[in-house]
């Protein structure tokens, strides 16, 4: 399985979890008991779903379009009014 590594230099990583946690909305309890899911679990859980929504986006947005020149295609030569 092919792998896609990113490198966050030490000096900045807590920032760069603080700031993706944050963003995504991460909360450090849950109904009062303390999250079990790490600020940095959390972030690489939301950063594969971003990829992943990505691809569906990208993939639901081809096949529209695919879609779309069918039926255009189909009413160009099948509807003919004169």
């Amino acid at each position: 399985m092919a792998q896609i590594a990113l490198n966050i230099p030490d000096a900045i990583l807590t920032r760069v979890i603080n700031g993706f946690a944050n963003y995504y909305h991460y909360q450090s309890t849950i109904d009062g008991e303390a999250n079990p899911e790490t600020k940095a679990q959390f972030s690489k859980r939301m950063l594969v779903e971003y990829i992943k929504n990505a691809v569906v986006a990208s993939e639901v947005q081809d096949a529209a379009n695919a879609a779309a020149t069918i039926a255009n295609e189909a009413a160009t030569n099948d509807i003919v009014i004169t």
